[in-house]
This record gives structure tokens, sequence and C-alpha cells, in this order.
């Protein structure tokens, strides 16, 4: 992957925006029409869906047409600023104060009507809000600073039901990644709170048999989709790394699916589980910094690169809206929805292959596959050089290999797969011994032959080999 291309890449959307003072066209954006306010159709729900759609899905010629001005979004800002644990870019500090409601909250700067709901413009909302409420203390605000107060008090004030915080303060839906970081903004601003515990039990418990979540509770909201599912398992780890214990096995088993379901046979994200077909700018962008976070170098920079030379459009120093399901990129410019994202995506990639041991963002990703089960031979000829990735391997993603080598091994075991079950065991034992070194502690559960905690496991059991495992195991 050549760092510098994507720094120059970056670098150039980023001038654009710039230059453009942050204001673009959002795929969602087509009420704010000056034609379709001047023709009344605005009164009635289906005419303003009917338009939306139509927009949304027209030639970008269509936009200029009927007169939809260029607006600045407050999530524009907020992903420039380092929201999503992302790089600060920009300094939006003074922006987005200025954009703050009245309620305490930001919102989109747009009319918007959904199947569920009809948005005000500017109406504040769960996720442009905990956006926003990151980016400023990604600035260096302080908790207590008055404008994050008046933010908590419009989460837990206007956005909180029985269990779960809503997307907007009028209505009731439940959509799981904006309750989540709804729970998180307010959690970062003041502490562990039963609020944000209740609605992070309540994701959790949403969580399917396969460990995806469905987009919302509504009949409508029954799709599992690439971007939201990353929101997911992002904000999970997050509240992991702030201290919320339990989290583990529904990260482990989110992660899992995330990785063999929303990305295709070559490596690349999908916009919709288990769908091909058109790929939205919005899953890649998300894609790189989950693949990141969660310590997977290969898939990282094969995803990195696919967007650097399927993505960018030289020619106007920006990036496509997505590629279509014949391969044609979908040319569309969204300041929010496309440039935003992938300069924040490329950014946090950068940062991650930083080549400076110093840098606090450089983290080394394994060359092996995370989401498999870890197996060593006897003797295994890449074991040192695995072990060393296992020693940079990010908490997270350390525990969940456990868990999946665990369960892969119960499964061998089950089976009376001994060959497969020696190999499996020395993985397991491996990442406890490094687990040890790291001070990670890995739960104690039983794997059907042995208790983790009650059996004395010689220190060189790695390195056993089959026949010194059976005896052991009591084979015949």
């Amino acid at each position: 992957m050549d760092r510098d291309h994507l720094i120059d890449i970056r670098d150039r959307v980023l001038a654009g925006m710039v230059t453009d003072d942050f204001a673009g066209a959002d795929p969602f954006d087509g009420l704010e029409s000056a034609v379709f306010r001047a023709s009344g159709l605005g009164r009635f729900r289906l005419a303003r869906l009917a338009w939306l759609q139509a927009i949304k899905r027209g030639p970008e010629g269509l936009r200029k047409v009927v007169r939809i001005p260029p607006k600045v979004n407050p999530k524009t800002l907020a992903l420039l600023g380092g929201a999503g644990q992302g790089v600060v870019l920009c300094d939006v500090r003074d922006s987005l104060l200025k954009l703050q409601n009245l309620d305490g909250g930001w919102g989109y700067p747009f009319e918007w009507q959904a199947r569920a709901f009809h948005a005000k413009r500017h109406q504040s909302n769960a996720i442009v809000t905990s956006f926003v409420v990151d980016a400023l203390l990604q600035s260096g605000m302080q908790k207590d600073h008055p404008v994050l107060v008046h933010a908590a008090g419009f989460v837990v004030s206007r956005l909180w039901r029985d269990g779960y915080f809503a997307y907007f303060d009028d209505v009731a839906v439940e959509i799981h990644n904006a309750s989540l970081w709804a729970a998180f903004a307010l959690h970062r601003i003041i502490g562990p709170n039963d609020k944000a515990a209740q609605a992070v039990e309540r994701v959790i418990n949403a969580q399917k048999a396969d460990g995806s979540w469905a987009y919302g509770t509504r009949s409508h909201h029954h799709f599992v989709d690439g971007f939201h599912t990353g929101y997911v398992l992002d904000l999970l780890d997050r509240f992991r790394k702030m201290g919320m214990h339990g989290l583990d096995n529904a990260i482990a088993r989110g992660w899992q699916f995330y990785r063999t379901e929303c990305f295709n046979a070559d490596g690349l994200p999908r916009s919709f589980a288990r769908r091909d077909g058109y790929l939205d700018a919005h899953a890649v962008a998300q894609a790189m910094a989950s693949l990141c976070r969660f310590g997977d170098r290969d898939g990282v920079t094969r995803v990195a690169v696919w967007a650097a030379e399927n993505l960018f459009d030289p020619g106007r120093d920006l990036f496509f809206a997505g590629i279509k399901k014949d391969g044609r990129p979908d040319r569309r410019n969204y300041m929010r929805w496309t440039q935003a994202w992938v300069v924040w995506a490329l950014s946090i990639v950068i940062e991650n292959t930083d080549p400076n041991p110093s840098n606090p963002h450089d983290q080394t990703m394994p060359n092996f596959d995370p989401t498999a089960p870890l197996s060593f031979a006897h003797p295994d000829p890449n074991r040192a050089e695995i072990e060393a990735a296992l020693r940079a391997l990010p908490e997270p993603v350390f525990r969940a290999l456990y868990d999946i080598t665990r369960a892969a091994a119960s499964r061998a075991k089950a089976k009376g797969a001994m060959e497969t079950l020696y190999g499996l065991t020395r993985g397991m034992k491996t990442l406890q011994r490094i687990g040890a070194e790291r001070g990670i502690v890995l739960s104690a559960k039983r794997i059907g032959f042995l208790r983790d905690a009650e059996i004395n496991v010689p220190d060189d059991f790695n390195r056993m080999g089959d026949q010194e495992a059976s005896k052991m195991f009591g084979d015949k």
C-alpha cells in the first residue's frame, strides 16, 4: 500500500472541501428544492417521499434544474474534527458551536422525510448530536463546558424512552445504532449512568443469533447493512475500552458476522449483508475504519488500495458516491455522505500505517486472519511471526480470537477430530500465555474437555507434538 499516494488523494479532496466552505449536496436534501417548495406539494407525506427518492435516484444534473442549494452539514464538520476516533483534520469547534440548536442538540440542515418520521430542517437528532459531541471532546473541550452540558441535557430530557434513546425527540422510533451513539455521547460527558447502561444492554439483547443487528425495530427496519453494523461494533468496543464489562461475546459474534457477511469473496465491503450490488462509498469508508480498529491489516490494505483506484476521481479531486452493480462509478458528489466519510476513513488508515513507531495512532496489524480460529502445527515454521502479531493485536480482537478458537476446539472435541483439536488447543494456550504477558485476563469457561482455570497445563504445551497431547487428554 502506497501511504504517500493515500495522503495525496486525501489532501486533494480535503482541499476541495475547504474551497467549497464544506458546503455541498446530500442524498437526502431533495426537499430543499426551491421548485418543490414552491409547488405546495410539501404538505403531503407521499409527495415528500416520492420527491426525495426521485432526487436521490436521479442524475446529478437534476439537482441544478430543481434548485437545491449546497449546505453545510454539522456531521461533515464533526467527521473532519475527529469524531468516531478519527483524525483531527480541521479546527471546526467554532463552526460547530454556532450550529448548536436552542434545545442543545444538532441536526441536518435540510428537511427530511423517512417512512417512520418527518424531520424538520436543523431538527436535533441523536446521530448528529453524538458525532458533534465526539468531535468537541476530541478538540479538547472539557466535559463540564456549558455546550456539552446542554447537549447532555438534550439527550436525557428529549431522547430518552423506556430503555433506549430515540432518533428524534418527537418520535419513538428505535434505531439501534442511533440509541447506542446517544448512550455513548452521554457516557462521555457525564460518565457511567443507568440510562446509557440500559441502552447498551438493549442493543446487546437485540443481537441476532448469527451475530448481526437489524437497523431498527420497525418492520421496514429489519435489513442489515455494513456501515451501521460497523457503527455498532466500533461503539461497543469504545464502551469496553472505557471500562464497561460484559461486551466481549457480543463484539466477538458481531465481528465474526461483519467480517464474513458484510464483505464479498474478494474481500471488498458490501452495502448490505450477504448481498452484492451497488457499493456505497459510505460502506467502504466505515469498513476501512472498522478493519483498522479490529486489527485486520490485510483487509484494510485491500480495501484502501481498491478505494484509491476505484472511488477517486482525479479529474475532479473527489470521491465517487459508489460503484454501480455494472461496475461503473456513481459520479454524484455528496459532501457529507461521501467526501467527509472517505476522507475520515483514509485518515485513519494513514495514521494506523504511520512508519514512525512513536506515533500514538500506530498499530502493527497481523498478517493472518484474526477472525479464523488460531491453530498451530507441530512444529510450526510461522509461529514466531504469528506470536509477534498476536502481541500487537488490539485487545478486542485478541479476546475475540480467543473466543473463536475456544468455540472451534469445542466443536472439534465433539466430533472426535483430535488432530484438529490439538492444533486449536496449541492456539488457545498460546493466546493464554501471550494474554498473561499483556495483562489480558481471558475468561475461564469449560471447553468440553477441560476448564482453563482448573487444569495444570505445562508451559511448553504449545510446543507439544500430537503424541504427547494425546496422552495428556487420554485420547484412545
